[in-house]
């Protein structure tokens, strides 16, 4: 197992000791990443450095993209697909084809959505795991900032970062922003002011908790850093543990398969798969169906009687008295009104207001629950395939 940092000057593998290999600047003139150069150059260091097993591969943001962004949401036009053409947007790339990963870092705006992304081309990315055998692919600061959220989990902290020269802000328990510094960290005073202007632009009020300052092999000094406890980096095998965590955030730009009719115009995709249904029931057995299809109708019929039962019952005279009280009516909008994919957890109501908390598989049931009951989406985040939300009335 080995964990790989690929800057732009250096390649740094970590086995059971730290190897620092130099190379040539893997930029073109033009400052473009030179990708051919990076996976000969990646792959040279893994066999100089005799790694066997499961590769970790971070890139410098310097040679892919990672950014923030504040996205619109809209029922019908899905968030990755938002997040693509985000990334397209940019110059680093012509035409390319991307690998595009993303994390939700929580509501923006109203009806817009925070995310944290990363790309890198698909042809670049597909080319490293051939011949690295990289099981993740990330943006380097990823790993720093997940070390830092296991030592410093509910604190305000800040995280710089001198390979790159990088800054992260956390607070809240989440990433209040991330940028490229403008100033070199050999001017300590100038770069103490830009922290400074970066935590007010990020609405973090200074001093923050804790400021980690990383650097390879040793991380600069900087101590008037606007923070209660200046701490030098972390021990590598902290950061060893976070590469391969699986908390947040991750972005993994290794080339997952295409689902079918994937980049296909949306009639496309729905020709395609009628298509396919239809030549999958043309191999099933005739009698099979009839069989199944008996049972199912039977079974359909059934539940169909039970639920006009019971809403008859509901609705009669003689039915129990609804629910009253603070947060009743809230209660009874959200039964009526929940839409498909969304299911609540808790209710929690006082006479200052009501709060709800529950899952969804898609963002936008959250955002629809809260404008039906003119209420605020308090908070809404990935984990996994699955969103946690929290709306306030």
């Amino acid at each position: 197992m080995a964990e790989v940092l690929c800057t732009v000057e250096r390649i740094y593998v970590y086995t059971h000791k730290l190897q620092v290999f130099e190379t040539e600047p893997l930029l073109t003139e033009e400052g473009r990443p030179d990708f051919p150069r990076l996976v000969r150059e990646v792959q040279r260091a893994i066999r100089r450095a005799r790694a066997r097993g499961r590769v970790y591969l971070a890139l410098s943001p310097r040679l892919l993209l990672l950014h923030t962004v504040e996205l619109p949401i809209f029922e019908d036009f899905p968030l990755d697909e938002a997040v693509l053409a985000e990334a397209q947007r940019s110059q680093l790339w012509d035409d390319e084809d991307l690998v595009v990963d993303y994390d939700l870092l929580g509501p923006g705006a109203e009806n817009r959505q925070r995310v944290l992304f990363a790309a890198l081309p698909r042809r670049v990315a597909a080319e490293l795991v051939r011949k690295t055998g990289a099981r993740r692919i990330e943006p380097w600061p990823l790993v720093l900032w997940r070390a830092a959220r296991t030592r410093y989990e509910g604190l305000r902290f800040l995280v710089l970062e001198a390979e790159d020269e990088t800054l992260a802000v956390f607070a809240a328990e989440r990433l209040a922003g991330f940028r490229r510094l403008s100033t070199p960290f050999d001017q300590p005073a100038a770069l103490v002011e830009e922290v400074l202007r970066t935590l007010y632009l990020f609405e973090v009020a200074p001093p923050v908790d804790v400021a980690l300052v990383f650097g390879l092999p040793e991380p600069p000094s900087i101590p008037e850093l606007p923070a209660n406890e200046v701490v030098p980096g972390l021990p590598l095998e902290d950061l060893k543990r976070a590469a391969w965590a699986k908390r947040a955030p991750i972005l993994d730009l290794r080339p997952r398969a295409a689902r079918l009719g994937q980049a296909l115009p949306r009639e496309k995709q729905l020709a395609l798969f009628l298509s396919a249904l239809i030549v999958a029931a043309a191999l099933m057995a005739h009698s099979w169906l009839s069989v199944e299809r008996g049972r199912w109708k039977r079974q359909r019929d059934a539940l169909a009687k039970t639920v006009a039962r019971l809403e008859e019952e509901a609705l009669s005279p003689e039915a129990a008295p609804l629910p009253q009280g603070v947060g009743a009516w809230v209660l009874r909008q959200v039964a009526e009104k929940r839409p498909k994919d969304l299911w609540l957890e808790e209710l929690d109501a006082s006479t200052e207001g009501v709060s709800l908390t529950g899952k969804a598989l898609n963002p936008y049931a959250p955002l629809n629950l809260a404008e039906r009951l003119k209420a605020r989406l308090q908070g809404l985040e990935r984990s996994e395939n699955v969103y946690q939300w929290e709306i306030r009335r």
